[in-house]
């Protein structure tokens, strides 16, 4: 039996040329700001959404380029998806969120954390790198030519294969395809632009200046964003912790929900007042 979501309410908020499709669901406690995935859009986090918005204000909004939001010409930075999470909040008089992002939403993440570290209660890094190596670049370029040729139909069981288990997929046939649809339905300038954003990524060296309560979460069989690079993350950036999430591929918190939303849960009621971690 499928549960309603909360009562909700859609904002389109401009910032830097496009206008930025933004869901909120719930009324009252902090604001919990949910970033999805590359090719994707807010309805990613249904589930997580659901369960935070009895006790938080839950904000999702469409990365520029996907779902309902404006797809202008790219490339795009990454510098400009993590001000577009500071243009919602200044819209909305969000003073302070915490944020959660996976795979490229962790990267906005990490971002922030660098850039507009005031604006943080707290960070929840998911499923993501801190850089994109040179040698991964070729990978990239032939995605990018892919869908630039073919469109996005074509990368869509590939990119499944990548994001999902083998066994998840064989018994999750409805959540498979409401996933594959969104895929498709990413307008291709919006899937290049934010690609050429993930190529130029590196904040490796600069993560130890993060200062909020951290949280980084890894899927056990991730091959894109390994459980080593997780490590790595979170030995990088003071007082963060680690949860690797078992039986679970890229999309950690669709194939482990449960598990996925207890490590949330209890991460953000320590991180409540944000700012917990010593600042030197």
């Amino acid at each position: 039996m499928t549960v309603a979501m909360p009562p909700a309410e859609t904002h389109r908020i401009r910032a830097d040329g496009a206008d930025l499709y933004v869901r909120v669901d719930g009324a009252d406690g902090p604001w919990v700001i949910l970033a999805h995935a590359l090719g994707a859009n807010h309805t990613l986090w249904d589930a997580t959404a659901q369960h935070l918005a009895p006790r938080y204000r839950v904000v999702r909004p469409d990365l520029r380029g996907h779902g309902g939001s404006d797809a202008p010409l790219g490339p795009y930075t990454m510098t400009r998806l993590a001000d577009d999470v500071v243009a919602v909040m200044d819209a909305m008089e969000i003073p302070q969120a915490h944020f959660c992002g996976i795979s490229v939403g962790g990267m906005i993440g990490q971002t922030l954390g660098l850039r507009h570290a005031e604006r943080l209660l707290s960070l929840a890094l998911v499923a993501t790198n801190s850089q994109t190596p040179m040698e991964a670049h070729p990978m990239w370029h032939n995605r990018i030519g892919q869908a630039e040729a073919h469109g996005m139909a074509g990368m869509t069981d590939a990119t499944l294969e990548r994001w999902l288990s083998a066994p998840f997929r064989d018994n999750h046939p409805d959540e498979v395809s409401r996933i594959r649809d969104m895929l498709v339905a990413t307008p291709v300038r919006g899937y290049v632009g934010v690609a050429e954003a993930i190529m130029a990524f590196d904040l490796t060296g600069a993560l130890s200046r993060i200062h909020c309560p951290t949280l980084v979460v890894a899927g056990e069989q991730d091959q894109g964003a390994s459980v080593a690079m997780a490590q790595s993350i979170a030995a990088a950036i003071p007082g963060a912790r680690l949860e690797v999430m078992p039986q679970a591929a890229h999309l950690v918190h669709v194939e482990q929900p449960e598990r996925f939303h207890a490590a949330l849960d209890a991460f953000l009621g320590s991180a409540a007042c944000g700012g917990q971690c010593d600042v030197p």
